[in-house]
């Protein structure tokens, strides 16, 4: 595929969880009873060192991965939960977390780099459709962006290279292995539980602990 260069080894172990879709059905008194039990280390756990520039809160940070079926199928439901929320900040960190990862970082990093973020929903598309060069060709020429100058900005910046290692070294030392993976004002890691195994369920526990 559309490789650009192995300029940076990153070895680890890997492991995604999935999110399924919002559910259809309203709140309940179980689900009002589970949204006062929320407990750390269970529900939820605290996130040091997190670098979110001058974002104040309320916001959310994502990290994700371009060519995660579980962050695609999230996709729609984060973008929902932003759109009812627009005072609620965010930014999108792209995991590193295995070397097979590190040439979609570079794109998503020189997408940002290149000022062309207008078309990243475009770009997302394309990988949950199973994107290939002719797709990823046609990406380019689609939207007047240069590729020979986009992938020598993917292969050489440093902005993208120190975007990659930024959200290498808060995944690792945080122990954050699994995509998509939301962190709440920069300090709440949200957990996989039975309390936020659907997506009603989970942006409960967001609203939660943004307001924490």
């Amino acid at each position: 595929m559309f490789k650009i260069f192995h300029a940076m080894t990153l070895v680890a172990v890997v492991f995604i969880s999935g999110c399924s879709e919002p559910s259809q059905n309203g709140p309940s008194a179980k689900s009002e009873q589970v949204e006062s039990r929320y407990e750390e280390g269970k529900h939820y756990r605290i996130v040091n060192n997190i670098n979110v520039g001058a974002l104040k809160t309320p916001f959310l940070v994502e990290y994700f991965w371009l060519g995660c079926p579980h962050c695609q199928n999230f996709e729609k439901p984060l973008q929902d939960f932003k759109s009812v929320n627009p005072e609620v900040g965010f930014i999108r960190k792209h995991a590193v977390l295995s070397e097979s990862w590190v040439n979609d970082g570079r794109i998503f990093y020189a997408l940002q780099e290149t000022k062309n973020m207008a078309h990243f929903a475009e770009l997302f598309d394309l990988y949950k459709s199973g994107i290939n060069d002719e797709d990823f060709d046609a990406f380019f020429t689609k939207n007047n962006i240069d590729k020979h100058s986009f992938l020598a900005v993917a292969g050489n910046n440093e902005n993208v290279i120190n975007n990659m290692k930024e959200s290498y070294k808060e995944m690792s030392e945080n122990e954050m292995t699994s995509v998509p993976s939301i962190v709440v004002n920069g300090k709440y890691l949200i957990i996989a539980s039975e309390d936020t195994n659907n997506n009603e369920k989970y942006f409960k526990l967001v609203n939660y602990l943004l307001k924490k």
